[in-house]
């Protein structure tokens, strides 16, 4: 490649240079450098390390001068060694999203000329009209009705294999399992807790007197279950 390039091959001069950064992960390219001339079309940069033509990398333009960022796609066009300066790359920009061309445009001053956008049209609030019952709009918003005693008649015809209560269920019924080990529960916890409480003296008593009335009651039970037949009304026994 010739030292000398003519202008018109060239992209604007920048006042100032700008950072640049580019990157290509499949052949492991991760460079940092100025770019001095730029436009929507090409950019001219200049890296630490050589990058060889026609290298497709992803492009970072720090635009600190204006406080933007514009990222895009270039392919390496040219290439020049500077020696201790590092190595001078032209590139062209082969992907340029509308946001970037309009962030370098007004780095280099052109936004003058471009009219200014129109103010978007204001946009009316929605208008929400409150319904008499839940769930009963019109509006594409909302679900339709729902009638809930429908779907409890639906339900209470099903037999549930479960226990789960709900607010909207028509009548649940626990299985004969679900009942079983509820049962051997609550008496497995019955028998921990009168088990630590006899741990102590004074629980221990009221344990004893407790249970003394119990078989006592029972003892009198069993007495006249046994001798039921003997009961005798007042007048009508012989000794009365």
């Amino acid at each position: 490649m010739p030292d000398t390039i003519g202008a018109g091959e060239l992209p604007a001069a920048l006042p100032l240079p700008i950072d640049i950064s580019v990157r290509n992960a499949e052949l492991g390219v991760n460079l940092l450098g100025k770019a001095a001339r730029l436009d929507t079309n090409s950019v001219v940069a200049v890296f630490p390390s050589q990058v060889k033509e026609n290298t497709v990398l992803f492009t970072t333009l720090d635009m600190r001068s204006i406080k933007a960022t514009a990222r895009g796609l270039i392919k390496v066009r040219s290439e020049r060694d500077l020696g201790d300066a590092g190595y001078e790359v032209i590139a062209d920009f082969l992907e340029l999203s509308d946001d970037a061309r309009q962030k370098i445009e007004r780095l280099l001053g052109r936004h003058s000329d471009d009219p200014a956008p129109s103010a978007p049209a204001p946009v009316a609030a929605p208008t929400f009209t409150p319904q008499t019952t839940f769930r009963a709009g019109t509006s594409h918003t909302f679900l339709p009705p729902v009638d809930y005693q429908a779907v409890n008649q639906q339900h209470s015809t099903e037999r549930r294999q479960y226990f789960e209560p709900a607010p909207l269920r028509g009548q649940s019924k626990a299985t004969p399992a679900t009942r079983f080990w509820n049962s051997l529960g609550v008496t497995f916890y019955l028998g921990v807790i009168l088990l630590v409480v006899a741990l102590f003296p004074q629980g221990r008593a009221a344990e004893l007197y407790v249970w003394n009335h119990v078989a006592w009651a029972v003892s009198r039970m069993w007495y006249w279950a046994n001798h039921i037949g003997d009961v005798k009304l007042w007048g009508q026994s012989p000794n009365s």
